[in-house]
């Protein structure tokens, strides 16, 4: 497992050759537990790395923060996601998988949906959950998940938080 700031893998992909990789962007949601489980299958499925990411935007910050200094939301903010991905790894791993499965961790500073495409740029997958806000929600404040998949350059998979009874 590693920890760092995004940097553009230089190992090739499946697309590219190489070894698949499955980006799974987590944020401690509900949306994102289920995400990261998806990942885990289908980066065992395919063999794959999967690629952990979260990040912290410290732009949306400073609209709160008025004339304070933002530096330690940010570090909060910073640790509160390394604390994520850590666990996320950990999911991974104590996971029952007849195949391991190959963990790299990113922790970025920025807007997660530009986050979430940077990172999966030289991926094969790219998956994400769903919290289901509403039209108006996604009007006023914007949708990660509406933005990463208009944007992205490769299959997105959105996982809803939860599973819809089957009667309905």
């Amino acid at each position: 497992m590693t920890l760092t700031e995004f940097e553009p893998s230089t190992t090739p992909t499946a697309r590219q050759g190489g070894t698949p990789v499955v980006v799974v962007g987590i944020d401690g949601s509900p949306a994102s537990d289920q995400a990261l489980l998806f990942a885990i299958k289908e980066a065992q499925l395919r063999r794959a790395t999967l690629r952990i990411v979260s990040s912290h935007d410290p732009a949306a910050l400073s609209g709160y923060a008025g004339s304070w200094s933002i530096v330690p939301f940010e570090d909060g903010l910073r640790e509160a996601c390394a604390t994520m991905v850590a666990d996320a790894a950990t999911t991974v791993a104590s996971a029952t998988l007849a195949q391991p499965v190959v963990v790299e961790t990113t922790v970025a500073s920025g807007r997660a949906s530009r986050m979430l495409l940077d990172a999966s740029h030289d991926a094969d997958l790219l998956v994400i959950g769903s919290r289901g806000a509403g039209a108006l929600s996604r009007m006023m404040m914007g949708s990660t998940c509406t933005e990463v998949v208009h944007h992205a350059h490769v299959p997105v998979v959105v996982v809803p938080s939860h599973r819809e009874d089957s009667a309905h």
